[in-house]
């Protein structure tokens, strides 16, 4: 594989020569299968296919010979290399921090698709480095572009990140006698010998422990926290000016910020300024999982957006408006008009994020180590209680954070959520409660297995692992490594009852975005 950027930046692969074109506009990824992916950077001036706009962040897959341009720029195909002839080859391997590669490392210096392993016809392995920050093998850097040998021992390393070359999947010289092996044993299998232990080996078959589990994804879930407040609209009348006419003790806040007994009055701050003045840490926590290395995660919708869920937007709202209700005779009679009368259906309390941020596990709870993120995804509707979030640098916060691949490791099948089905949740509950913040192991999450108990309703499923407030947006395992939800409530009074979204509204999210 290989990935071209493409804009107005002189570190692109391609160069575009124009102010419309956005310094990073677009990329075009070359698959090894033949296949051409082209995805938006998010530019100014968008990406069009046969004069059809793209949504960005969404690769596409185009065909050599499409019309394509990049804001008012034409591609010429003649800058896209033509497919690499591969027929000396029989298999290929990606190696990068995407989850598209077949070989999937980590690490800030990683590019995406940082080198390719090809076995030849003749079991002559080599690797081939097309990366920003080089590959080297045996200690030595090689050339870029072109193959190298490598045997099953050397020792290979990529942008600084070893890889383990007897954990991958490529098929060494060395292995024959295995796939001998396995094809016969396949043939055993297909005639019916040895059937007892085919069932015995069937059931076993794909079976994760939970402490794999945990190895496997404990750098993968990170806490999460938040600042919200409210603010209160009457149709398009100027509060401010509608202040200025009351006494001071009978003003109506524009901004509310929630607290544990009451609401305080924040009218007159910024969004920095709260954030600043909660020390940048928030006011509320929960979990979440990284899905891809570029620093996107899934957390629930309730995290990002919790006025959805806790009826306060609502309570207010007629607090609001039944103040409303009783000042306008007084407006009316102040200013000798009864243009108020009109609002008084118009009182309306939104939520507001102001700041949602990440802190991942292993790190110290400071305000120095949180990675602020934005919202790219989330819905109105509270049964389906999952939205997805991605750090604003768009990439891990660290080298040893790892991904939950949602590509491959997930299952949406009713057959997913049996009672009485082991699963394994990871998550933060009760958040730094629970933590020593100076510790200098810093924030560790808790890992808890249990059984599904029942299946809820079209959205949930209950199960018995314990858990407490804030492992909201932890992951759900199945026995089989396969993510089958996201937990996001249960009884606070009483532990063992606890609920999670199914995995199907994750992908449903993933699949179709809500527009913001």
């Amino acid at each position: 594989m290989r990935l071209l950027k493409i804009g107005r930046d002189a570190t692109c692969d391609i160069v575009l020569y124009s102010e419309k074109v956005s310094s990073l506009h677009a990329e075009i990824t070359l698959m090894n299968s033949g296949d051409i992916l082209l995805e938006d950077k998010g530019s100014q001036n968008g990406t069009f296919i046969q004069n059809q706009a793209i949504k960005p962040g969404k690769p596409v897959n185009v065909r050599r010979g499409d019309a394509i341009r990049f804001a008012d720029v034409e591609l010429q195909w003649s800058q896209i290399p033509m497919p690499e002839d591969n027929s000396a080859y029989k298999a290929i391997y990606g190696i990068g921090s995407h989850f598209n590669n077949d070989i999937q490392i980590s690490g800030g210096t990683v590019s995406r698709y940082h080198a390719t392993i090809k076995v030849g016809k003749d079991n002559k392995v080599y690797i081939i480095d097309h990366s920003k920050n080089g590959t080297t093998v045996d200690g030595q850097k090689i050339a870029p572009h072109n193959p190298y040998r490598i045997k099953k021992s050397s020792s290979v390393v990529c942008g600084g990140v070893p890889v383990n070359l007897k954990a991958t999947p490529v098929q060494w010289p060395s292995e024959l006698w295995k796939t001998i092996l396995m094809a016969a044993a396949s043939v055993l299998v297909l005639v019916g010998i040895g059937f007892g232990i085919y069932k015995f080996m069937s059931g076993r078959s794909g079976k994760q422990e939970d402490t794999e589990l945990y190895a496997k994804y404990n750098h993968s879930v990170v806490m999460l926290v938040g600042i919200y407040h409210y603010e209160v609209s009457i149709g398009d009348l100027d509060l401010d000016a509608l202040n200025a006419l009351l006494p001071v003790s009978a003003r109506i806040p524009t901004k509310l910020l929630p607290t544990k007994n009451n609401y305080v009055d924040v009218s007159s701050y910024s969004s920095k300024q709260l954030i600043d003045a909660l020390d940048k840490k928030g006011m509320y926590g929960g979990t979440g999982f990284f899905i891809s290395n570029d620093g996107q995660l899934i957390t629930n919708l309730h995290v990002v957006k919790p006025w959805l869920f806790n009826g306060e937007g609502e309570r207010l709202q007629q607090s609001f408006a039944r103040w409303f209700t009783g000042h306008v005779a007084f407006l009316n009679s102040a200013l000798r008009t009864t243009q108020y009368n009109a609002y008084l259906s118009q009182v309306k309390v939104t939520g507001v994020l102001d700041y949602v941020a990440l802190i991942p596990h292993g790190e110290v709870f400071d305000a120095d180590n949180i990675n602020k993120c934005r919202v790219l995804s989330a819905g109105e509707d509270i049964n389906k209680d999952v939205a997805l979030v991605q750090t604003i640098s768009k990439r891990l916060p660290t080298s040893e954070c790892t991904v939950v691949n949602v590509k491959d490791s997930i299952d949406v099948s009713d057959e997913a959520l049996k009672v009485g089905e082991h699963i394994y949740t990871l998550g933060f509950p009760l958040l730094t409660s629970l933590q020593d913040q100076q510790s200098e192991n810093g924030i560790q999450l808790l890992a808890r297995g249990g059984s599904i108990t029942q299946i809820l309703n079209e959205f949930q499923f209950g199960f018995d692992a314990a858990s407490f407030g804030g492992a909201s947006g932890s992951p759900i395992f199945n026995d089989k490594g396969m993510l089958v939800g996201i937990l996001n409530s249960g009884v606070t009074s009483t532990q063992g009852f606890n609920y999670g979204i199914k995995a199907k509204y994750i992908k449903e999210l993933l699949d179709s975005p809500h527009i913001k």
